[in-house]
């Protein structure tokens, strides 16, 4: 019984946020909690309603931490790193050059660094450019 008193819980505090007027292009994580949620809700400016939308596969939701009312999604875990700076276009860098396989990619449409790593084994080394990483 308590599973499904929660479940119904769950279900009438994700609807009551998916009636929650909106506005513009904003977006959060249910609850407003990064790194569990696999949907994220997404204002729909014609209703001005907020929907539901999934993550990519076995991806969470996290807020963006660069962009105000938007979200990434990312794999568990992840999430924007903000003390690894902003970032533009398809660029890489490690955490600690030759010292371990941990790099941050760029996720180019959200502006932020997230958490990667080499092969396990494997350090990262960045490029000559300081455009990216290699693995070896």
């Amino acid at each position: 019984m308590l599973r499904l008193s929660t479940a119904i819980f769950a279900l009438i505090a994700a609807s009551a946020v998916s009636a929650q007027q909106c506005t513009g292009n904003s977006a959060m994580c249910p609850n407003s909690q990064d790194g569990v949620s696999s949907t994220y809700l997404q204002c729909d400016s014609w209703s001005k309603q907020y929907v539901s939308v999934n993550c990519p596969g076995g991806q969470v939701c996290y807020a963006n931490p660069s962009k105000p009312n938007t979200v990434m999604c990312g794999p568990p875990g992840s999430g924007g790193v903000p003390t690894a700076g902003t970032c533009t276009g398809n660029t890489a860098k490690c955490d600690k050059p030759g010292q371990t396989g941990d790099y941050f990619s760029c996720e180019s449409w959200s502006g932020q660094y997230v958490k990667n790593a080499c092969p396990a084994g494997l350090k990262c080394y960045n490029n000559s450019s300081n455009t990216g990483v290699q693995c070896y």
